[in-house]
Parts: C-alpha cells; sequence; structure tokens
C-alpha cells in the first residue's frame, strides 16, 4: 500500500498546489517534479521490470510488466510536455498573446489530474476499476481540449466528452456482461478481478464473455479513436495546445488501447482461437485504410496528425488481434516518441506563423533549419520508415500476420502503411520547402528542440538497437 501511495502522491499534490502557486513559479516547478515522478516510478516498480510477474498493492490493484513499460512511458510523455509547455507559454508572450494566470493555473492542474488518472488506468486488476479510470481520463484532459476557450475550442470539447461518455457507456454494458458471463453456469465465485478471470477463463460463459468482449471493444475503441468511432479525436488534438495535443495522442489514446488488451487477454484465455481476435486484427486494418485514405486530403496541420495518430491507433489494435504484447507495446512505443515530437514541432511552427492551414506553411528550412530537420525526421519516424522504431514493429506485424495465414490482411495493411508514407511526406514536403514565408518569427529556437530532439533520437535508437527476437513472444495479463 505504501508503493501505491508513492505513485500518486505528487500528482495529486501538484494539481492542488497548481491552483494556487504563483504561475512563474509553477510553470518551473511542474516539469522538475514530474521527472522526479519517473525516476520514483521507476524506483518503486522496477521489480516488474526485474522479472517479477506482478506487484500486488490492494485488492483490485496489482501491475504487470506490460502495465509497468506503459506507467513509465505515460509518466515520461508527460515530463516531456510539460516541460516544453514553459516553452510554449514564453513564447505565447514573446507573441503578445500571453495566457490568463487563471488558464495556466488549470492547465497544470489538469495535467497533473490527467497524469495521475492514466497512471491509475495501469494500476487496476479490476474491470470495474478500469473502467471508472478510463472514464477519469476523459474527464481530467476535457479542460485541455478547451484551453483556448474558443468556439473551435467549445465544439471539439463538447464532441470529445459527448462521443467519449456514449463509447464509455458501451463499455460500462460489456463490463457487465462479463461480470455475467462469472456466474452464469459457472463453480467460481462472481467476479470482475482480471487476474482470476483469466486464471478461470475456461470456466466463464463464453458467448457472455464474447458478447461483453465485443461492447468493450466499441467501448474502448471509441476512446481509442478507432475508424468509424474516431470523429472526436482529429477535432480535440488540433483544438489542444500543443503540449495538451501531445499527450492526448502519446499517453492518452494508449490507455484506452490497454483496456482493450486487457479484456483481449480474457478472452485469449478462454478461447485461444476464437474468431474474435481475427475481428480485432480485422478492425485494425479497417481503421489503418481508413486513415491513410483521409491524411490524402488536409488542410490543418495538426488534424493531419490526429488523422495519423488514428493510423497507429489501427497498427496497435492490429497487434492485439494478433495477440503479441510486445508488438503492441513497441508500436505503442515508437508513436508515442515520434507523434510527441511531432505536435511540439508543430506548436513551434503555428507560433511562429500564425497559422495552422498547411496551404500557408512553406520555406521552413529557409527560416527555421532545425525545426525543418527534427520535423522532417519525426515524420519519417511516425510513418514506420527505416532506421527509426517503428519500422521494425511494423515489420514484424506483417511477418507475424503472414505466417499466422493472413495474408490478405498483411498485403492490404501494407498498402496503406504505404499511403500513409506518401501523403504524410507530401504535406510535411511542402511545410519544409520553398521560399521562407514572411512574417515568420521563431522564438529561442535551440530551446524549442530539445525535446523534439531527444524524442527523435529515442525513436531512432529503437530502430538501430533492438533485438527483434526480444519482441517475438507474447506477453499475458499476468506476466
Amino acid at each position: 500500500m505504501n508503493e501505491l501511495l508513492y505513485l500518486m502522491i505528487l500528482p495529486a499534490a501538484l494539481a492542488l498546489i497548481s491552483l494556487f502557486l504563483e504561475v512563474k513559479l509553477t510553470r518551473k516547478l511542474v516539469p522538475i517534479v514530474t521527472w522526479w515522478q519517473l525516476a520514483i516510478v521507476a524506483f518503486v516498480l522496477h521489480p516488474c521490470l526485474q522479472g517479477t510477474e506482478r506487484m500486488q498493492f490492494a485488492s483490485g490493484l496489482a501491475i504487470d510488466k506490460m502495465g509497468t513499460y506503459f506507467i513509465l512511458l505515460t509518466t515520461f510523455v508527460v515530463s516531456c510536455c510539460v516541460t516544453h509547455a514553459d516553452y510554449f507559454f514564453a513564447a505565447a508572450e514573446a507573441a503578445g498573446d500571453a495566457y490568463a494566470d487563471r488558464s495556466l493555473r488549470l492547465f497544470y492542474a489538469s495535467v497533473n489530474l490527467f497524469l495521475l488518472a492514466m497512471t491509475t488506468v495501469f494500476l487496476c486488476d479490476n474491470l470495474g476499476y478500469l473502467w471508472i479510470a478510463i472514464e477519469a481520463t476523459t474527464l481530467s484532459s476535457a479542460p485541455l481540449v478547451y484551453f483556448e476557450r474558443n468556439k473551435f475550442a467549445l465544439e471539439a470539447t463538447w464532441k470529445y466528452l459527448i462521443v467519449c461518455s456514449v463509447g464509455i457507456a458501451f463499455a460500462l454494458l460489456g463490463t457487465v456482461f462479463i461480470f455475467a458471463a462469472s456466474q452464469r453456469g459457472t463453480p467460481m465465485e462472481p467476479t470482475l478481478n482480471i487476474s482470476e478471470l483469466i486464471t478461470h477463463a475456461q470456466l466463464l460463459n463464453f458467448p457472455l464473455l464474447r458478447l461483453g468482449f465485443i461492447f468493450c471493444l466499441i467501448g474502448y475503441g471509441t476512446k481509442a479513436g478507432i475508424f468509424p468511432l474516431h470523429t472526436w479525436l482529429p477535432d480535440a488534438h488540433a483544438e489542444s495546445p500543443a503540449p495538451a495535443s501531445a499527450m492526448l495522442s502519446g499517453a492518452l489514446l494508449n490507455c484506452a488501447l490497454f483496456g482493450i488488451w486487457k479484456v483481449a487477454s480474457i478472452i485469449n484465455a478462454a478461447q485461444p482461437h476464437s474468431h474474435v481476435h481475427q475481428l480485432v486484427a480485422v478492425l485494425g486494418t479497417v481503421t489503418v485504410v481508413a486513415a491513410s485514405l483521409l491524411l490524402l486530403r488536409q488542410h490543418n496541420f495538426k488534424r493531419l496528425w490526429a488523422y495519423s495518430s488514428v493510423e497507429n491507433v489501427g497498427l496497435m489494435v492490429f497487434a492485439i488481434g494478433l495477440g503479441s504484447g510486445p508488438l503492441f507495446f513497441l508500436q505503442a512505443l515508437n508513436h508515442s516518441l515520434a507523434k510527441v515530437a511531432l505536435f511540439l514541432l508543430t506548436g513551434n511552427i503555428i507560433q511562429a506563423s500564425g497559422t495552422k492551414k498547411l496551404n500557408k506553411m512553406h520555406g521552413v528550412i529557409e527560416d527555421c533549419p532545425i525545426w525543418a530537420g527534427l520535423l522532417a525526421l519525426a515524420a519519417f519516424a511516425v510513418t514506420g520508415a527505416p532506421p527509426f522504431g517503428a519500422f521494425v514493429a511494423e515489420m514484424s506485424m506483417l511477418s507475424l500476420s503472414m505466417s499466422d495465414g493472413r495474408w490478405i490482411l498483411a498485403l492490404i495493411m501494407t498498402a496503406a502503411i504505404a499511403i500513409s508514407f506518401v501523403a504524410i511526406l507530401a504535406h510535411v514536403g511542402k511545410v519544409i520547402f520553398g521560399s521562407g514565408k514572411q512574417g515568420f518569427k521563431s522564438f529561442q529556437p535551440a530551446r524549442a528542440s530539445i525535446i523534439p530532439a531527444i524524442l527523435v533520437l529515442g525513436t531512432l535508437v529503437l530502430g538501430v538497437g533492438l533485438n527483434t527476437e526480444v519482441w517475438s513472444g507474447s506477453w499475458s495479463v499476468i506476466r
């Protein structure tokens, strides 16, 4: 129980302090404490990293290796974003668009509540707690979407809340069906405990379990942004400030996908060769195809990366359908690193150019070469080009799909990935090349490049240094 307190106390305290502390101090304090939180998380959870199968904190609260990696990734993403946020708000002040102190206090309080909610998601060993935690991520992140306080942000926030709330209602219904599956015609005690459901999966009422999984897939899939339930995602990502967009894409989506993985693990334990897994793989493929086509015609720089997030969600759902925990996490890791870098760089360019419209952006390589170079590298990384880490994940997924006899899905996925690659590079090429934009005012470009450069370097190291054999197995929820 003490370990659980260590994981929760700093974000909870920061959320409260941020509402009352002087804003300039908050902007410096929050990044420092959040990086310290990352160190605490690594220290507390190191037994899982060293081979302990799971750590039990309380009834319904436990963590395994997969959860440990996702908590570390989430805390790292938030640390990077709040560190860059200090620059983002400083650049706004320099441009004469300073945000009100009240807005900044609410931003930092919401960020810490958001981190607390996301941390809780990966600690849940109970489907009921998992549902509550994922709903909490929606409520805590809504103020970040509404940060700009204009009509577009208001529309995006309402769409985010309504669509995700409807989706999460489906997940609640699915949770009820899974609970019913543990009590209808089985000798076991009714339970929502995930590890118990996996252990006794063969005793569950499979029709009810399957129905529960489908409803959870729809519910959590809405929160993750799978096609055609993705409608909230482009608006929310486009209207949030750049550090918030980066957190929504690089951390929030992983929480909903983790919920799908947890429920899929119960199905896998009950019937390893169920057609449900084929359904998940097909849904992932459809999402990638749809996103790749939507990427072809985009006019808003941030919406471009939002649809790229939908594509990567499809890839992660595809990995879940293949039953590969390592490939699911590897894709999530590389997507988070590359997409956070892209959103932060895009925020820099939008602030300097004064527009989000792609047709009004050009010549960044003339105006700010360091941003142009990092943008190109991050774009290659997120599209799965070698030698970046996403290339390893995507090639491994395609190889696994073909070895399982899913040739058609692999071929469709390959074509869709190729379309996405061409579409993203075409848009980014227009932004980078050409004559410089009149009125482009970069603010401290070297400082603004530190976090994106670290993230791009991270995905490059993953691509060059990964041992692919390590990622060819599978992790259950317990292991």
